[in-house]
């Protein structure tokens, strides 16, 4: 790219919400307030400092080394262990992002519902109604997605915005309401703060560390920024602590206005909603009108967020990949540099995997559990072999042009913690299902029904290459 384009390329703020949108998400914060109680905000504080900096810095410092490249994670994994741990990673990050997108299409529908009518007309008696509309918001954002980046970062851009402006009112109010007398819904004690690091806390665990995944989606496009090397590290590091104080204060603030049995009894669907009437009406607001407007800002914002999660992956997964790894169709570009074959590809695949609760949906909260617990599983398996290749980068001797971590053996410890603290995430997005099961039957079954899924499509993928480059295809 010429020095012109660079100058004239994405400005700092549209990286930085490139980064912010997708990764930030109130819903994480009522979602682990659910699971959590109080014992969510050190939790926050925990993961922030020892998984999410660290794995921002490795980001950082990675993406300044393959400036000139635009294939995200593939690159920066590719330049240090070759293109077959690139494969493996990236695709595992696709598959991660296939069960994302079953999520965030069936959640679309839900706040379009608070937006309208004020409350969830999904229940557990239409929820088999959630996957028919995914369907029909897949083929409409993919074809939004097709578009292009630079369509869609104006998208995200203004979605930041209303982010920002939600999430900082809510926390504003909040807190103006907890100084002004109004006491805590949650009871603040050494027991309820302090985690019990149980199975279920473990399994939690592995929520927190999806929460805060999105740092790597604005490495695909690296080469479109204006001056990337300085540019790119530092929208990645602002992205990045806007994001960590976004989820400490307001998951602060939550707790103020909602106490943990309140939050369980809205269940994980509705919690995000139940806490914006709280505030509302404990200020003498009228709450439906407040959760409505509330509502209708998260899913714009929502919109840009999932168009960037629907297109990011693709371009990972295809812009450096070797010729001959997948079929030309899937790798081809269009006339808005889009790999629009790809997209309606995966579009396709998202709808099976839509369509398959179809054959036996009973509960809306156990559905949004699983998927939350599958794309969990299936994301930190890349971001083990990132910070692996960091592990391989740094023992070289060679640091890249950005870095924070100047010590090589601060950035080997920081690298190995980040490895360490994936694995657990690994392990522990199923524990729940297999320590819950009464029989070993049971066990079985929900090993099989978390991990399954994930392992066989990422041997799938991997296999499918090697029979491609077997065949000489």
């Amino acid at each position: 790219m010429s020095d012109d384009k660079r100058k004239s390329g994405l400005s700092l703020w549209t990286l930085v919400m490139l980064v912010f949108v997708p990764t930030f998400g109130f819903n994480n914060i009522t979602t682990n307030g659910v699971a959590l109680g109080p014992a969510a905000v050190p939790s926050w504080v925990l993961v922030c400092l020892f998984y999410f900096l660290p794995l921002t810095a490795i980001i950082a410092e990675l993406s300044s080394a393959n400036k000139h490249r635009g294939g995200g994670i593939y690159s920066w994994i590719a330049f240090s262990l070759g293109d077959r741990w690139a494969f493996f990673g990236t695709w595992s990050y696709f598959i991660a992002n296939l069960f994302y997108l079953q999520f965030v299409f069936a959640r679309i529908p839900v706040m379009a519902s608070w937006a309208l009518f004020g409350e969830n007309r999904f229940s557990d008696q239409n929820v088999t109604l959630l996957p028919y509309y995914s369907i029909v918001l897949c083929l409409a954002l993919t074809w939004v997605a097709a578009k292009g980046v630079k369509q869609f970062s104006k998208l995200s851009n203004v979605g930041g915005k209303f982010t920002f402006l939600a999430t900082g009112l809510f926390i504003l109010f909040a807190f103006v309401a907890y100084f002004k007398g109004t006491p805590s819904a949650t009871e603040w004690t050494r027991e309820t703060v302090i985690p019990d690091f149980s199975t279920s806390y473990f399994a939690t665990f592995s929520w927190l560390l999806f929460a805060v995944a999105g740092a790597e989606v604005a490495g695909t496009y690296i080469d479109k920024v204006a001056n990337p090397v300085r540019t790119f590290p530092r929208g990645v590091l602002i992205a990045t602590m806007l994001v960590g104080t976004a989820y400490i204060v307001g998951s602060l603030a939550v707790s103020f206005v909602a106490s943990p049995e309140v939050l369980a009894e809205a269940g994980l669907k509705d919690a995000i909603y139940v806490v914006h009437v709280i505030l509302a009406e404990s200020l003498g607001l009228n709450g439906k009108i407040v959760v409505q407007l509330y509502s209708a800002i998260l899913l714009i914002t929502s919109i840009a967020a999932y168009v960037v999660w629907i297109e990011s992956p693709i371009r990972a997964m295809f812009a450096d990949i070797p010729e001959n790894t997948f079929p030309k169709f899937l790798t081809d570009r269009d006339e808005n540099d889009s790999f629009s074959n790809a997209l309606w590809t995966q579009a396709g695949i998202v709808i099976v995997l839509i369509a398959i609760p179809l054959l036996g949906l009973s509960s809306i909260d156990t559905f949004f559990r699983l998927l939350t617990d599958l794309s969990a599983l299936s994301l930190v398996i890349p971001y083990i072999i990132l910070a692996v290749a960091f592990l391989v980068f740094r023992l070289k001797g060679s640091p890249g042009p950005f870095t924070m971590l100047r010590s090589n053996k601060l950035a080997i410890l920081v690298a190995s913690l980040t490895i360490i603290i994936s694995v657990a995430g690994f392990f522990g997005a199923g524990i729940d299902y297999y320590v819950d099961a009464e029989t070993g039957t049971e066990a079985a079954k929900a090993i099989l029904m978390t991990y399954g899924g994930p392992v066989l499509l990422i041997a799938l993928g991997y296999g499918f290459t090697h029979f491609r480059k077997g065949a000489g295809v």
